[in-house]
C-alpha cells in the first residue's frame, strides 16, 4: 500500500521538525552543562594538594561567582594571569550562580590551597535572589540555597562575615574584598540600589576586619555616570539576555564585546556579566593591590 500524496508531503516536514527538536535538545543540554557543571582552569577542588604549577610563585585565590568563573563573560582572572603570571599563580574559585551560602560550603578547599592572597567578589546573586521570584526559583533549582531558606540582607551579612573570618583565622593570606559590580547599567534600578547597600556593608566590614577594600562598584558607577546613554533593555530582561548572549557566543562565535554593543551596553552584555572593559576594571584593581 502506497502512502497518500498528503503523507508524502508531511514526511519531510516531520523529519525536519524532529531534527530541529533534537538539535534544540542537544544545544540546551550543552548550555546547561556549561552554566551549571563546568569549572574554570586551576579550580581548587576539595582534597586537592596545592597545584605544582604554583611552586616558586605567590598563590592567589580569586573567590566568586560567574563573574569570576568567566565562562559566560570576559574572564578577569585570565587577564591577571596574562599580566602577572610570572610572579603569581592564580586559582580561579569562581562558580556560576554562587551565593555567599555556597561559597561557605566550599571554603575548605580554598583554605587547603594555602594561598598567599585571596580576593572575594561575591554577593551579586544574593542581591539578585531578592529582586524577582523567577531568579529565586532558579537558585533553588540549582541547589544554591537550602529549601526554605530565604536570602535577605541579614543572611548575606552573616555569611560574608563568616567567610572573611574563616579566611583570616585558617590561612595566612592577605585578603581583599571587592564591592559588588553594577547590576545593569541603569544605576537607579532596584538591583543596583540594593547592591549599593550591600557594598557599603562590605566596605565597613573591611575596615572593621582590617582587610583591603577594592572599589569595583565605585569605579564602574563613575564610568557609567560619565558616559550616559539611553538603554535598550532593563534589568527585568536579564535572564533573557543572559541566554541570548551565551547562544550568540557559543553558536555564532561572537565575542562578549560585540554582544554587549549589540545590546546597547558599555560594560556588560546581559546586565550581570562583563565585557573586556568591565572585566579589566576588576582585574586592574586586583593587579594594583598585588603589586603593592
Amino acid at each position: 500500500m502506497f502512502p497518500s500524496p498528503a503523507m508524502l508531503f508531511l514526511y519531510p516536514l516531520i523529519y525536519t521538525f524532529s531534527g530541529i527538536c533534537f538539535l534544540v535538545f542537544v544545544v540546551y543540554q550543552y548550555l546547561v552543562r556549561k552554566l551549571r557543571f563546568h569549572r574554570p582552569k586551576n579550580f581548587p577542588y576539595k582534597g586537592q594538594v596545592p597545584n605544582p604549577a604554583a611552586k616558586g610563585k605567590k598563590a592567589v585565590v580569586c573567590i566568586g561567582d560567574s563573574i569570576t568563573h568567566g565562562n559566560v563573560s570576559a574572564n578577569y582572572v585570565d587577564m591577571l594571569e596574562r599580566w602577572m603570571g610570572e610572579d603569581f599563580f592564580f586559582y580561579n574559585a569562581g562558580v556560576n550562580s554562587d551565593l555567599t551560602y555556597t561559597v561557605l560550603d566550599r571554603l575548605e578547599a580554598i583554605i587547603a590551597a594555602q594561598p598567599d592572597f585571596v580576593t572575594l567578589l561575591i554577593g551579586t546573586n544574593d542581591v539578585n535572589a531578592t529582586v524577582s521570584k523567577a531568579s529565586l526559583k532558579k537558585y533553588y533549582q540549582f541547589h544554591k540555597i537550602t529549601p526554605g531558606a530565604l536570602p535577605d540582607f541579614e543572611s548575606f551579612q552573616q555569611n560574608y562575615v563568616e567567610i572573611v573570618r574563616q579566611l583570616k583565622t585558617q590561612t595566612k593570606a592577605q585578603i581583599a574584598v571587592l564591592s559588588l559590580p553594577v547590576m545593569g547599567e541603569n544605576l537607579q534600578n532596584e538591583a543596583n540600589l540594593k547592591a549599593d547597600v550591600y557594598s557599603e556593608f562590605i566596605k565597613t566590614l573591611a575596615a572593621n576586619e582590617q582587610v583591603t577594600y577594592l572599589p569595583v562598584r565605585e569605579r564602574m558607577k563613575d564610568f557609567l555616570k560619565s558616559h550616559p546613554k539611553k538603554l535598550s533593555y532593563e534589568y527585568k530582561d536579564t535572564i533573557k539576555l543572559m541566554y541570548l548572549s551565551v547562544i550568540k557566543h557559543e553558536l555564532l562565535g561572537q565575542n562578549w564585546d560585540k554582544i554587549g554593543l549589540s545590546h546597547g551596553m558599555d560594560l556588560t552584555q546581559d546586565n550581570l556579566h562583563f565585557n573586556t572593559r568591565g572585566a579589566a576594571m576588576i582585574a586592574s584593581l586586583v593587579e594594583k593591590w598585588l603589586k603593592q
